[in-house]
């Protein structure tokens, strides 16, 4: 995650010292004119700390945590420009947000320093968590359950030229696993739904079908004939270490593989017969 979050143009009236545009709307890190200012917490943190290493006599580079208002006025605690309630601070699931942090150079140890920028805005202790990315690998190894594959009729035995109605029941898995060392709570949803009818029909939906009669997938065999049907869901996902409020999206896709038995298509055969089949069914067989 970054945060070098741009402020709002407006900001009531807020001002800072240095990377104020024509118009004098404060901007923050990555909308900077300097890229170099896309920091992560944890990239921040760990040159805030390699400053802090030189004697300030000798540095060329220094950081400093103050909220977001002139770092240069002296005034300790929270540095609002009005009510506290105009300016959004992280929420931090209960732990106190940290101040966003400014940076300053220059060239030699005998050059004025420039002025303060902001390179990150407020975060939150858990920003400075060397916490792995949840990838789509990851997501592709989760024991996916894949879902039933219905069919209509509910027999092996389908008419040529008469649709079999297909769907499914798949709904969104939930599951905890543990990486490196972190313990992620994991979403898998489905979102789409591959259906191949075994004779060189393929559609691909967004629904998972359903029952008759308010079916909306089937397909037709026009040709006499074993087939198997198959079902591969699609699944999008997203996860969140276990107890954040924040979930971010799986950077990728997986799916599951589903099979029903293979049916055979028929023709519907008739013919004359001296018994009643409701009462003799064998006699129409």
């Amino acid at each position: 995650m970054r945060f070098w979050f741009a402020a709002a143009a407006t900001l009531l009236g807020l001002t800072l010292a240095g990377n104020v545009p024509d118009d004098g709307a404060p901007v923050f890190g990555a909308q900077a004119a300097d890229d170099s200012l896309e920091l992560t917490a944890v990239e921040a943190m760990a040159a805030e700390q390699a400053a802090a290493a030189v004697p300030s006599t000798e540095r060329l580079v220094d950081y400093l945590r103050r909220p977001l208002c002139d770092p240069d006025l002296d005034i300790a605690g929270v540095c609002f420009p009005g009510d506290e309630d105009e300016i959004s601070i992280r929420v931090c699931g209960g732990e106190e947000a940290t101040w966003p942090l400014w940076r300053r150079t220059r060239a030699t140890i005998l050059s004025p320093w420039s002025e303060w920028e902001n390179v990150v805005a407020w975060t939150c202790p858990r920003d400075y968590l060397d916490v792995p990315t949840f990838t789509a690998e990851d997501f592709r190894r989760l024991p996916l359950a894949p879902p039933v594959l219905n069919l209509q009729p509910a027999r092996t035995e389908h008419l040529v030229n008469m649709p079999t109605i297909v769907y499914t029941d798949a709904a969104t898995q939930h599951f905890t696993t543990d990486l490196l060392g972190y313990t992620f709570e994991v979403e898998a949803t489905p979102t789409g739904y591959t259906w191949d009818f075994g004779d060189g029909t393929v559609l691909t939906t967004t629904s998972p079908g359903h029952a008759y009669p308010d079916h909306d997938v089937a397909h037709p065999y026009t040709r006499l004939g074993t087939y198997t049907i198959t079902l591969t869901t699609t699944y999008t996902g997203r996860y969140r270490l276990a107890g954040d409020p924040d979930w971010t999206d799986v950077d990728g896709t997986a799916t599951t593989t589903t099979s029903a038995p293979a049916i055979t298509i028929v023709e519907a055969r008739t013919r004359l017969v001296t018994s009643d089949c409701n009462q003799n069914p064998t006699a129409c067989e």
